[in-house]
């Protein structure tokens, strides 16, 4: 799988999310942007606006304007669907494996 495939992606802000949610803590909006670098936005954009409306996250907000649609993120969490989804989905545990076989591969990573 690509680094930058959808479910990759998805795997990681889901992971990341998790992470900060065991450690009692939420993203702040710099480190919620850090997770986009080298992603086109609109595409991010996409993922966001997706994983968010199946429920596995919150605090993405869609705004509308002139100019198009935006997203706005503030205090973003996995949602329990959102961690269900991490650990069950057979996708999920694909990209998973793939990523802990590329650790692997490349040391340092």
């Amino acid at each position: 799988m690509a680094k930058d495939d959808y479910f990759v992606l998805m795997y990681k802000l889901l992971k990341r999310l998790y992470d900060a949610l065991k450690q009692g803590k939420t993203l702040s909006d710099e480190e919620f942007a850090n997770l986009s670098v080298g992603i086109n936005p609109v595409y991010w954009q996409y993922i966001i606006m997706n994983v968010s409306r199946e429920g596995y996250i919150s605090g993405i907000h869609e705004i509308e304007s002139l100019s198009g649609k935006t997203i706005l993120a503030r205090d973003v969490q996995i949602t329990p669907k959102g961690i269900e989804y991490l650990f069950s989905n057979s996708m999920m545990e694909r990209v998973k494996n793939a990523l802990k076989d590329f650790k692997d591969i490349v040391p340092g990573i």
